[in-house]
């Protein structure tokens, strides 16, 4: 795990360097702090030598004193506007020094989980931001895929199983075509129908924002309202995960019919029922969990462009907003938590996987 969040921190590092790029040239930060704080210094300026031009003209007539305090803010404003934008950002994050120093500074942050500061929320630290956004996407992904998962799984079963074939097999092409229809293409066509044309759900946002009298609190008004939001993007991502795990779910279901134990549980004259749960389901389950764990990568990034088209108060409206404001740190800071949180699952999946297959821990070392 520490292994894999290294390699990804250091290649996100290294390439944009291996390009030839100064992120303080490339026209990327349009509004680092230094150069923020500069602008602020100089339209503070400006406005006090025109209030004093102001004075100085309706008395119509500029003594010494006067003339040398409207010069003085004339050597002011030059010299903070004569300083650029790329000189300031180098200044700042110390871009000017070795590669190696600026690796090693930047890979000791990260080990403290500081991700710096945001261009865009400056002085909030990223991991601040990060972190209230995190809290409606993980609740968005986590129920959206635990039900996509275990709907989709019992319903691939089901239609890999001998016994209710003729129940479901009319049901296997919808839900083939629902596997294919990405996230957030699913989530226009929720919004067309549920949202605009029947006007059963809101259109966008994680609550009642036009509301004044609703804010982000543990109260019941507003628990309700963000469930309420919250359907139609977690419906997107339940359709098309459950989809997916029913199509991988009937595969597996239909593989396991030849095995030895299944045959030796139906010459027992065990009942369908048990065969199904405690000998089909439960061997044909593992795959599955394993693929929900290497998953979470392409859900996480899947989730992001649901926000999106949702405008949903996530990692993946912050990202979008980090794009438009130039915002690379806030970018790369999310990128990072993505990171360790597909390094994490795998981890937990070594971890709990011996308690769900007692065969690897019966195996001999």
């Amino acid at each position: 795990m520490l292994f894999i969040i290294w390699l990804g921190a250091t290649i996100m590092f290294w390439i944009p360097r291996q390009f030839g790029l100064n992120p303080s040239q490339a026209g990327l930060f349009t509004s680092a702090p230094a150069v923020q704080r500069f602008n602020d210094v100089v339209s503070d300026l400006q406005d006090t030598y025109e209030s004093l031009i102001v004075t100085t003209a309706e008395d119509g007539v500029i003594d010494g004193e006067e003339a040398r305090e409207l010069g003085r803010y004339e050597t002011l404003i030059a010299e903070y506007e004569g300083r650029s934008a790329g000189t300031a950002f180098e200044r700042e994050f110390g871009l000017g020094d070795p590669q190696a120093v600026q690796y090693w500074r930047y890979i000791t942050s990260l080990a403290r989980f500081d991700l710096g500061a945001s261009q865009r929320f400056f002085p909030v630290s990223i991991f601040s931001v990060i972190r209230n956004s995190l809290f409606w996407t993980l609740g968005l992904m986590g129920v959206a895929t635990l039900v996509g998962f275990v709907v989709g799984s019992l319903i691939g079963a089901l239609m890999g199983w001998p016994g209710y074939r003729r129940y479901t097999q009319w049901g296997f092409l919808p839900v083939l075509a629902a596997s294919s229809i990405p996230y957030y293409l699913l989530g226009w066509i929720l919004i067309w129908f549920l949202a605009f044309s029947w006007g059963l759900f809101p259109l966008q946002y994680g609550w009642n924002v036009f509301d004044p009298t609703l804010h982000p609190e543990w109260s019941f008004r507003f628990i309700i309202s963000a469930a309420h939001h919250s359907v139609l993007p977690a419906l997107s991502v339940i359709i098309a995960t459950a989809g997916f795990w029913t199509v991988t779910m009937r595969g597996l279901m239909v593989n396991m019919h030849g095995e030895d134990f299944m045959v030796f549980a139906e010459a027992k004259g065990l009942r369908q029922r048990r065969i199904f749960f405690r000998y089909g389901l439960r061997n044909s389950i593992l795959p599955q969990i394993t693929g929900l764990a290497a998953s979470v990568g392409s859900l996480l990034t899947g989730v992001l462009l649901v926000e999106i088209v949702f405008s949903y108060p996530g990692i993946g409206f912050l990202f979008r907003q980090a794009i438009g404001n130039g915002d690379v740190a806030m970018m790369a800071g999310i990128g990072f938590v993505v990171l360790i949180l597909l390094a994490g699952s795998l981890f937990l999946l070594d971890i709990l996987l011996p308690l769900l297959d007692r065969r690897i821990l019966d195996e001999p070392a």
